[in-house]
């Protein structure tokens, strides 16, 4: 069993940050845009990311949204 799954603050960050205005932009509902990410991104639950593993799927979401849809993202370190 991992011990280092991802934190509650990163959670946070992810529906917020990155999940919140890929839906407005997008239109998709937050639980859709969640599973079209996983889908994407990762071949497991998210809820089984470490820590650092979870940080490196922010990454790629950040990334494809910049080049994708042209739109730029918090970072982590710019998220109160």
């Amino acid at each position: 069993m991992k011990t280092l799954i991802r934190s509650e603050k990163q959670n946070r960050y992810y529906w917020k940050c990155l999940v919140k205005p890929i839906c407005e932009y997008t239109g998709y509902h937050q639980f859709e845009l969640h599973e079209i990410l996983k889908e994407r991104f990762i071949l497991k639950t998210s809820k089984e990311l470490t820590k650092k593993e979870f940080q490196i799927y922010c990454e790629e979401i950040r990334a494809w949204a910049a080049v994708d849809l042209g739109l730029h993202l918090q970072a982590p370190n710019e998220y109160e």
